[in-house]
């Protein structure tokens, strides 16, 4: 096993503490991805069984296990030498407010080590969520029927699951792609969603007990985002969210939308978006509001949507006769959930510039 020590990461501050984890090739990958975005205040560590934690940054914690040369695309294998680094994970995740979980599904590494790494992070108290990649339908039955197993124990390990399918790619807008040129848009896909959820959760940080108590046991959970300008910015950039997407929820119990305007800004843009998002998801879920002032965005609106679908079992459901990878030991989640109120409205306190002041010449 080769690692890096991980004394040297940041101490805890006042602001939200955000860490991300990547396993596997396909988690590795995410991760570089995500570093091209990042402005480097997420701390990430990268595990894996093979070589893809060998060519990242140096402000990527790395763990290698094993000898090296991967799992042989058994998750048992990966679960036993995981074993070995629990310690090191532990100590990454303990002081964490997120973790955010990447890896692909279908392999070794990525499907018996990820639901560990996810049950650490909730364990320790972390609002945790796995975002995660299915196979393609063609790469066949035995890798699909694994990262299915795998998915299931990510339901079980972590507050919330979002799930990316490969197979989206291969649509007739994406026939004349590479193969190569798929995984790329997904690694970039992944990073962008991972840019969402800190940017949003950030922003939430003043109230982010509220948010976390909301998000626990969320379950199938989207991630959406879109944008929009004119008089009525806020409620089109929700429309076009909904209507980009071909994903929906069963029945959404919790939402966060985030709100990112430039000058022009407004309470009564904020209130259009969160109206158009009621008309989305009904008048039941939990709602909580936050809006940022983004100066290089102008007169436009952009939002980011957190839908979680909630209602889940916190108990491992164990198919008789069906060998599992690795056994994880059932959640246990104590003292019930707390009643919050149905709508939350916060604001991140200053503005944030990402261009110079524009000087006007004198008259």
């Amino acid at each position: 096993m080769k690692l890096v020590d991980t004394s040297h990461t940041t101490p805890k501050s006042n602001s939200l503490d955000v860490r991300v984890v990547g396993v596997g090739g396909a988690g590795c990958a995410s991760v570089k991805r995500l570093q091209e975005f990042s402005s480097g205040n997420v701390q990430v560590l990268a595990i894996d069984t093979g070589s893809s934690v060998s060519n990242l940054g140096e402000s990527i914690v790395t763990l290698q296990l094993g000898n090296g040369f991967g799992s042989g695309g058994d998750a048992a294998v990966a679960a036993e030498q995981f074993s070995d680094a629990t310690s090191t994970v532990q100590n990454f995740v303990d002081e964490a407010d997120v973790v955010i979980v990447l890896a692909g599904l279908g392999r070794g590494t990525g499907s018996g080590i990820s639901p560990l790494v996810a049950e650490m992070a909730r364990n320790s108290g972390a609002l945790t969520i796995a975002a995660i990649n299915m196979p393609f339908e063609f790469e066949g039955r035995f890798r699909n029927q694994l990262a299915a197993r795998a998915h299931d124990r990510l339901m079980q390990s972590a507050d919330a699951v979002i799930t990316l399918y490969n197979d989206d790619w291969t649509g007739l807008g994406n026939a004349v792609a590479s193969l190569s040129g798929a995984f790329e848009q997904a690694d970039r896909n992944v990073a962008e969603l991972v840019r969402s959820i800190t940017s949003t959760l950030k922003a939430s940080s003043g109230r982010f007990e509220t948010v976390k108590k909301s998000l626990m046991n969320a379950g199938n959970t989207l991630v959406l985002s879109g944008s929009g300008d004119g008089l009525h910015a806020g409620r089109i950039a929700v429309t076009n969210t909904f209507a980009e997407s071909t994903s929906r929820l069963s029945g959404v119990e919790s939402a966060v939308i985030h709100v990112e305007g430039g000058i022009g800004l407004s309470l009564g843009q904020v209130a259009e978006a969160v109206t158009a998002l009621r008309k989305q998801i009904g008048r039941h879920a939990e709602v909580h509001v936050s809006s940022e002032r983004q100066l290089a965005l102008g007169k436009g609106i952009r939002v980011t949507l957190l839908l979680g679908e909630g209602s889940r079992s916190v108990e491992n459901t164990v198919v008789p006769g069906e060998a599992t990878p690795h056994a994880v030991a059932p959640l246990v989640v104590t003292g019930e959930r707390e009643l919050i109120p149905s709508i939350s409205i916060f604001d991140a306190p200053d503005p944030i510039r990402k261009r110079g002041p524009m000087l006007l010449p004198a008259s």
